[in-house]
């Protein structure tokens, strides 16, 4: 162990949380020089546990790519080898479960929708496991890190380079720093960057804890989809607001008995209160009676946390000789579990630029621009799909077909990233500047949305009743000749998004991953 720490870097990492430790292992990984500085220690408590396809895709290929072999583990080597890396706190992901209330009444248990793939299981993080691992990662590859080290100032000069002065008085020299500290970010606040209002249409605020004795939903309603909802990242979706239910004890080795529990609602609708969250998490069960009896038993073994709106934004995500990544930049709402894969999108396109510029020395601000565009756009699109699926939860049949316009998009990307990677193509940039409308989305994909996205906001302003929405919608929808690998192979079949009366959204076939697994690339992939 180094007794004393250097003092001048190539970058800086604030926060050595999920995406700081996976930037860090990276870089260290390939010769950068990096210093790590976290305000806390692990292990510690944190929210966001679902991946998703495209996160584990994405880590693979990183992995890959800069040769750490971790990150797979993490990503399509998941769950196995992230067992074998941390044990068995992590729960399995087999689905994506959509159960829609109408206040005051029983779940009917048509109107809940699945959605998933049936090839592999994704993951239930348990943060605190999985942040420590990736922080020890980063260190075994040569990063330095120091927690309990909470950053004083920080001062930039865009010739020369960044000086780092922790509480502690210890000063560090680079010539980048990377913010990835959240949303308490030093950055932000260093040079004013929040938008104040924050731009977005979306506004949710949230209610959350570690639980234990959830019962599986499985076991007090009927379940009529292919799929134990206790296997998947449930959503209780109401008008406007949801419920999530993550399990980290939902496999028979399992040796975590804590589940993630969440409540998230628009404030114009719901406003805060100053009752106390657990009770105020009470009172919302006694709205929803089947929801209710899954929570019958349980038990917070943790205080609850209570926040006031959710969304935030930055005006600026780069400049010169700083980013802030991911969670620093900005947040919409976890609806779609996307937290985790917008922050491993950031890391692919910062990576590479960070290693060259470590290299030739060349920090200048243009290498650096595109980080704005990439952010703010993927930012802007989680906020118009949430957005869309709070006014949706009004009516069951305007969600049940929004929520197709969000399958499709998600699984022509997850297929065509799954088909670079198991072609081993493996770009020093794995992402393209606009990750949302990339090559890996159908480039139809865009106007679509925008269609859809503009029936939505008629629904919402009283222009469209619920049956004129859902019917254009549709329309919208089945017109839409997206393109998926091997969707040739379906012909004959209806497929099952496309059918307003299927509940069971499973995407992929038996035929199609035996195929990928024999690497015969479908010749759209290329």
């Amino acid at each position: 162990m180094r007794g004393v720490v250097d003092s001048k870097f190539d970058v800086i990492v604030l926060g050595a949380g999920f995406g700081g430790s996976i930037l860090a292992s990276i870089l260290a990984r390939q010769g950068v020089s990096v210093l790590v500085l976290d305000a806390k220690s692990h292990p510690r408590f944190s929210i966001g546990e679902s991946t998703i396809p495209q996160t584990s895709q994405l880590l693979t290929l990183l992995g890959r790519t800069y040769d750490v072999p971790e990150l797979n583990d993490l990503g399509l080597g998941s769950p196995k080898g992230l067992r074998k890396q941390i044990g068995n706190s992590c729960g399995i992901k087999r689905t994506f479960g959509f159960c829609y209330h109408e206040l005051g009444k029983e779940h009917d248990p048509d109107q809940a929708l699945q959605f998933g793939n049936v090839w592999r299981d994704e993951n239930h993080l348990f943060r605190q496991d999985v942040d420590a691992f990736l922080a020890r990662t980063a260190v075994s590859y040569g990063a330095t890190m120091m927690q309990d080290t909470p950053t004083a100032s920080i001062d930039i000069r865009e010739e020369e380079g960044v000086t780092v002065t922790t509480q502690k008085g210890q000063q560090f020299t680079a010539q980048f720093v990377v913010d990835g500290s959240g949303r308490s970010s030093v950055l932000a606040d260093r040079f004013a960057l929040r938008e104040d209002p924050p731009r977005f249409l979306h506004h949710s605020r949230s209610l959350f804890t570690h639980m234990i004795d959830v019962a599986p939903f499985e076991e007090v309603v009927e379940n009529k989809r292919s799929i134990p909802w206790s296997k998947s990242t449930l959503h209780h979706v109401f008008e406007r607001g949801w419920i999530w239910v993550i399990p980290f004890n939902n496999f028979e080795e399992s040796t975590n008995p804590l589940v993630s529990v969440g409540l998230t609602i628009d404030p114009r609708t719901y406003p805060k209160s100053d009752i106390p969250p657990e009770q105020e998490f009470e009172d919302f069960l006694k709205l929803l009676p089947s929801a209710a009896r899954q929570f019958a038993d349980a038990k917070p073994v943790r205080p609850w946390v209570s926040t006031g709106r959710i969304q935030y934004s930055s005006r600026v995500h780069a400049g010169p000789r700083f980013c802030l990544m991911s969670h620093a930049a900005g947040f919409i709402d976890p609806l779609f579990s996307r937290g985790l894969v917008n922050t491993v999108e950031v890391v692919a396109a910062l990576a590479d630029d960070l290693i060259s510029a470590a290299e030739t020395g060349d920090y200048s601000q243009e290498r650096f621009d595109h980080i704005n565009d990439l952010q703010i756009s993927t930012l802007d699109y989680a906020d118009r799909l949430v957005n869309g699926s709070f006014i949706s939860w009004s009516n069951f049949e305007v969600w049940n077909a929004w929520l197709r316009l969000w399958v499709v998009g998600t699984g022509v990307a997850e297929s065509n990233l799954g088909g670079h990677l198991l072609m081993g193509r493996h770009s020093k940039r794995p992402m393209t500047e606009n990750p949302i409308f990339s090559p890996f989305e159908d480039p139809g994909y865009r106007p679509v949305f925008e269609k859809a996205e503009a029936i939505i906001l008629a629904f919402e302003l009283g222009r469209y009743s619920a049956e004129q929405a859902s019917r254009e919608l549709w329309e919208i929808l089945t017109a839409y000749d997206f393109r998926m690998p091997l969707r040739a192979e379906l012909s004959g079949q209806e497929w099952a998004v496309m059918n307003r009366t299927s509940r069971d959204l499973q995407m992929g076939t038996k035929q199609l991953h035996e195929r990928w697994s024999r690497r015969q690339a479908d010749p759209g992939l290329a």
